[in-house]
């Protein structure tokens, strides 16, 4: 049963790993879509999602996501 489980374990799952860091790097924020609070909780859980693996997402990675997405709005 153990062994069945590991298989699951998306922490080991390069491909995964890859697609959500992908993901997290090119998410973009919409003020028009959605609030600000929505896309933080967005970039969190990329956080969350990466949390086991050995380079997961740090609090910067989050700040400099949100700085970008800020900055790209106001330009």
């Amino acid at each position: 049963m153990w062994e069945g489980i590991k298989k699951f374990n998306k922490a080991n799952n390069e491909v995964y790993i890859s697609r959500l860091y992908r993901e997290f790097y090119s998410t973009i924020f919409n003020p028009i879509k959605i609030q600000i609070v929505e896309f933080l909780y967005i970039l969190n859980q990329f956080k969350i999602n990466l949390a086991l693996i050995s380079q997961a997402l740090t609090n910067d990675d989050i700040k400099e996501q949100l700085l970008l997405a800020l900055l790209s709005d106001v330009i």
